[in-house]
């Protein structure tokens, strides 16, 4: 989206004689010379408040920020573009219930898979209903969860929040083919060390898990609508998430 940036002339304000012009009136009134100091700055101040301002909502908002060929998310960097083809279309940051921060989540599709949400998303259809979600977290298109995590966590912890999830959605064979899958990335007894990466990738029925060049598939239809449902779903695992998917699709389809 291009924004159109004015800019403001200072030419005059800039111009030697005029400068010294103003600079002799006010060594003749040291009052006044206070006053346009004072002016300049709360002018200034105004603008670096607003600016601020502005920064927080962008946050609250959870518009992911360009930095790059990337794009910032809670303070972490995601590619715009990962393996495979895949583009993000937005995230947020799984918290625990004191507020501190476990992991920022990127969530991805694939060309076709962005185009139908942004087109779904468009002003005039504001297709924002639970349908919606549900539509997207079971679509065969080619995706990814991409988590990135804050800080150090227990990898039991980390297990038994998706895998305890999963399991009131999923039959127990599919659950706990999914939970050994991910006992090989993140076996129990070890730590997950800040900033390490765990993706989560489903493509025609197989869902792929991978830390670095460790890697763990299974095959099973049900399991990748369950896990986009865990974080798009009525009840999501983290809200933060889903309105920063639904953030980062609006900003696309508005651009």
């Amino acid at each position: 989206q291009n924004i159109n940036q004015k800019t403001i002339s200072t030419t005059a304000m800039c111009n030697g004689e005029s400068i010294d012009v103003e600079s002799q009136e006010r060594k003749a009134n040291p009052i006044e010379e206070k006053y346009f100091s004072a002016s300049r700055v709360l002018f200034l101040g105004g603008i670096m408040y607003t600016v601020f301002i502005i920064g927080l909502a962008m946050r609250s908002l959870n518009i992911p920020a360009l930095v790059g060929g990337s794009v910032e998310i809670d303070g972490l960097s995601f590619p715009i573009e990962a393996s495979r083809g895949l583009q993000i279309v937005g995230g947020g940051t799984r918290k625990k219930f004191t507020g501190g921060k476990v992991y920022t989540a990127g969530i991805y599709f694939d060309k076709e898979g962005t185009g139908s949400i942004v087109s779904a998303l468009e002003p005039e259809e504001a297709a924002l209903d639970q349908d919606f979600f549900d539509e997207v977290a079971s679509s065969s298109s080619s995706k990814a969860i991409v988590l990135k995590f804050q800080q150090d966590v227990k990898a039991a912890v980390v297990a038994k929040d998706v895998t305890g999830a999963l399991s009131k959605i999923l039959e127990e064979t599919s659950s706990d083919q999914f939970s050994k899958a991910l006992g090989e990335i993140i076996p129990a007894g070890t730590d997950i060390p800040a900033l390490t990466e765990i993706s989560i990738l489903c493509e025609e029925g197989t869902v792929t898990i991978k830390k670095g060049e460790a890697s763990s598939s299974v095959i099973d239809e049900t399991i990748c609508p369950a896990i986009f449902g865990l974080y798009l779903g009525k009840s999501p695992v983290s809200k933060d998430i889903k309105d920063g998917f639904v953030s980062g699709a609006l900003s696309k389809a508005t651009a």
